[in-house]
């Protein structure tokens, strides 16, 4: 798999990023015309949030519009994984981070403890971590947290990752190089907004959107455990290119109840996440039924 994707990657860069944007987003398109149950998940979670959004119920177009936009969007970033070297190459550097989003990491360093990034699955989170390590670089390491999905894929994104600084965590290979990030005041980038199974002890319930979503709590534990603030962090789409954005040190008031804490914590990021998905819901990519 790993040399199917390198031959892959050098055959797109031979083309033009827009063209590959176009064969890419309305192939995505076709692609999940047949998939069903993904594609009912996915109406029943923009029915809801874009019933917040106007705060009215959307018409059947109005969400068959937003799920297309989705998809196309999701396919520009299946696009953007393979292309990624010759378009940073492109545009000779990595985009910029907008408003005083390097200056909040700073401040939130400046306890020693660590900075978690709580990300989303939003426009395209590859160059959302590559954003975080070329701006960040100068003062602290970049680590994040990855699922290993295993053989040649999982090398090929590690490689493609660590090429731009950003240094991967496993959970199930090495956990503790997460933690050891923190130690050493450090960034932590953690993605978010998954929901999870209700057996999964390690989740919590949180109000999302105003329904309740049992979701991951790993930002928050780590959080509790080493001190570390919190912020969250997204890439935007601009043009042909993005810039990066970050919100203020997510404020929230401890318990001393540990998993009280938890949920308090992790509900605090996802009302921060609600701003962001608002503005630009055919940018979040949630294939799954957020909502039970």
């Amino acid at each position: 798999m790993y040399y199917i994707l390198k031959f892959i990657s050098w055959l797109v860069s031979l083309l033009p990023i827009k063209f590959l944007h176009f064969i890419a987003g309305n192939f995505t398109k076709l692609v999940f015309c047949f998939l069903p149950d993904k594609r009912k998940n996915i109406y029943e979670n923009y029915k809801h949030i874009l019933s917040i959004k106007y705060g009215r119920e959307p018409s059947i177009a109005e969400i068959k519009k937003t799920m297309s936009d989705n998809f196309y969007h999701y396919g520009m970033f299946c696009a953007e994984f393979l292309y990624i070297n010759k378009l940073i190459k492109e545009i000779k550097s990595v985009p910029e981070i907008r408003g005083k989003g390097i200056e909040i990491i700073k401040k939130a360093r400046e306890s020693g403890k660590g900075v978690i990034i709580a990300t989303l699955h939003f426009s395209n989170w590859d160059i959302a971590g590559i954003t975080a390590s070329g701006n960040f670089s100068s003062f602290c390491e970049v680590w994040s947290v990855v699922d290993d999905l295993g053989g040649g894929y999982s090398k090929f994104v590690q490689e493609q990752r660590k090429r731009y600084g950003m240094n991967i965590v496993m959970p199930n290979k090495n956990l503790k190089d997460a933690y050891r990030a923190l130690q050493n005041n450090n960034v932590l980038c953690v993605l978010i907004d998954r929901p999870l199974p209700l057996n999964d002890k390690t989740g919590v319930t949180v109000e999302f959107f105003g329904k309740k979503a049992y979701v991951a709590s790993a930002a928050a534990r780590l959080s509790l455990k080493y001190g570390s603030k919190i912020i969250l962090g997204h890439l935007m789409r601009d043009n042909d290119w993005f810039y990066g954005v970050t919100s203020d040190i997510i404020k929230y008031d401890l318990t001393g109840n540990y998993e009280k804490d938890t949920q308090i914590i992790t509900q605090a990021i996802f009302k921060e996440a609600e701003k962001i998905i608002l503005q630009n819901p055919e940018q979040w990519y949630c294939f799954k039924k957020m909502w039970s």
